[in-house]
């Protein structure tokens, strides 16, 4: 005799035991999902790697040059930032991430890049075979979407630079449209930087906030997703003074002093910077930790970050016509998440 388990994702959830067969007469509608009941029963997500599987397969969409006027604006912080992630990565057990550049034709119109995420979610390396799926965004962008590079090519470029929702992002690879991912953690890092980035003079200064658009609080999540959008621009610190930034030593990225070329010095994002010491801070104390503890203490060293006032700028003083705001955290998991920690 065996127990199985079934999950239907429709207008309804379904849910039937079975014995022998594993089906449940009339019952049992077409395209069910099956899932093992340890799956169903744990109060946490599994994160044991399957035999030939692995824990996770990371994707970067990494969108460095876009094109809203004549000329690209570009991401200083791209390459130190995928750097960064990749170690990051390598802490926690994952796989070598697959990267999306700005040079893949996908990312040039929403249909193309539907396409590209649809694939994803079709392949088992990220769903099947993996326990948990990450897919992190780095791009120009405001709360709740991100841009496309646009064509290089004036030519070729209609109208205004598209652009990507956070809501269509996340719904490619929910339960209607992923189902090898029912009951896995879905995680979506979001780091927008704003283009628009700039010293405003100080009687043009209101000292007021951006309140992110309410279209964010829309987002239709689904079960078992995180959204996790940081919208702390690289250009904070991809703009300090060389003196400035060496003299707050940790607190920002000093860059790849070992690497080569332009990009040796120029720091990650705040965000991705902080992403990786917090997991790093974790894996030095525990062999294992919770994702509730490390959004928190990412959360926590930004807040310093912003209070303390280490964005300001060091340009004459001048403030930013944009301040940065801890990122926001919509949490639809259904489960704890805990993630262990590679020593190696």
């Amino acid at each position: 005799m065996c127990i199985s388990m079934s999950y239907w994702l429709g207008r309804q959830a379904l849910v039937s035991y079975s014995q022998e067969e594993g089906r449940f007469g009339d019952m049992m509608m077409e395209n069910p999902v099956n899932i093992s009941q340890e799956r169903w029963n744990s109060g946490t997500y599994l994160t044991i790697p399957k035999e030939n599987g692995c824990l996770c397969s990371p994707v970067i969409i990494d969108i460095r040059n876009t094109y809203l006027r004549f000329s690209p604006e570009v991401r200083a912080s791209a390459s130190r930032d995928v750097e960064l992630l990749k170690k990051t990565f390598r802490k926690l057990g994952f796989s070598d991430p697959t990267i999306i550049s700005d040079t893949d034709s996908s990312l040039y119109s929403v249909d193309n890049l539907k396409e590209k995420l649809a694939s994803i979610a079709r392949s088992s390396k990220f769903t099947i075979d993996a326990e948990i799926f990450l897919l992190v965004v780095l791009a120009f962008g405001e709360y709740g979407y991100f841009y496309f590079p646009n064509y290089p090519n004036s030519d070729q470029r209609k109208g205004p630079t598209p652009k990507f929702s956070t809501a269509l992002l996340l719904s490619q690879f929910n339960g209607n449209n992923c189902r090898n991912l029912v009951l896995k953690p879905k995680i979506f890092l979001v780091q927008t930087c704003d283009a628009y980035l700039k010293h405003e003079d100080k009687s043009q200064f209101s000292g007021r906030a951006t309140i992110p658009p309410s279209s964010l609080y829309r987002v239709p999540l689904e079960a078992d997703i995180l959204l996790y959008h940081s919208e702390v621009s690289g250009g904070y610190t991809s703009k300090m003074k060389k003196e400035t930034r060496e003299s707050l030593g940790s607190v920002i990225d000093q860059g790849d002093r070992s690497g080569g070329g332009d990009e040796r010095e120029t720091p990650a994002c705040q965000f991705v910077y902080t992403l990786y010491n917090e997991v790093e801070a974790l894996a030095g104390q525990q062999n294992e930790f919770e994702l509730t503890d490390l959004i928190l203490g990412v959360n926590k060293s930004l807040m310093e970050f912003i209070d303390k006032g280490h964005y300001k700028s060091d340009e004459h003083n001048k403030p930013w016509n944009i301040e940065p705001m801890i990122p926001i955290c919509v949490d639809q998991l259904t489960k704890r998440l805990v993630l262990g920690t590679n020593t190696g």
